[in-house]
């Protein structure tokens, strides 16, 4: 363990309240799990600028991505009720080969740390704000 001394402002330590909050007041702690999630925020980003303005700015450029998407084709819109419907519906039923060669290009995706790259980009993408991951 290294013991380091930090000094910041009282403008950083307002944006760590609710990691303090969290973590009953243990700074070490807070600074910890700043760090999980600014780790977690640049994945798939190639620098910090471009992770914050990402997330800055995605909020406002999410319709016009959703329009786009839904205007190419490679994306529909459907009603919360016919989503839940399908999953339920469709448990357990295995997806036709030319579906699934559809959705993810065998020869891109050749191991599952590809499939994960590929779906979490794809996740990004449509401004889903979910991820996914692997453990063994």
């Amino acid at each position: 363990m290294i013991r380091k001394n930090v000094s910041m402002e009282d403008e950083y330590l307002q944006k760590l309240q609710p990691f303090l909050d969290k973590n009953n007041g243990n700074l070490s702690a807070a600074i910890r799990d700043t760090i999980e999630l600014a780790d977690a925020a640049l994945q798939g980003h190639e620098s910090v600028e471009g992770a914050l303005e990402y997330f800055t700015q995605s909020s406002t450029k999410y319709p016009e991505i959703r329009n786009s998407l839904i205007e190419s084709g490679e994306c529909i819109l459907i009603s919360q009720l016919s989503f839940r419907w399908l999953i339920e519906n469709t448990d357990g039923i295995l997806v036709d080969d030319e579906l699934v060669s559809e959705l993810f290009n065998p020869y891109k995706i050749k191991n599952v740390s590809d499939l994960l790259e590929y779906i979490n980009a794809r996740s990004r993408n449509m401004g889903w704000g979910i991820g996914v991951s692997v453990s063994s």
